[in-house]
C-alpha cells in the first residue's frame, strides 16, 4: 500500500475512533449524578486519540 494512502486511511479512521469514543463516553456517563465524570470521559477519549495518532505516526516513519 502506498504511504500516502496509508496515512490518509489511518487519519480518517483515527478521527472516526475519536468520534465513537466521545459518543460512547457521553452515553455512558451522561446518566451519572456527577457531571464531572462525563468530562473525565471526554479527557480520556482525547488522551486515547493522542496516543493513537502518535503510534500511527511512529509506525508510518518505518513504512517506505
Amino acid at each position: 500500500m502506498n504511504k500516502k494512502t496509508l496515512e490518509i486511511v489511518s487519519s480518517i479512521s483515527s478521527v472516526i475512533i475519536l468520534i465513537v469514543l466521545i459518543v460512547a463516553s457521553h452515553l455512558v456517563f451522561a446518566s451519572a449524578n456527577n457531571p464531572s465524570i462525563e468530562r473525565y470521559g471526554f479527557i480520556a477519549s482525547l488522551v486515547i486519540f493522542i496516543l493513537l495518532i502518535s503510534g500511527i505516526g511512529i509506525k508510518l516513519m518505518d513504512v517506505e
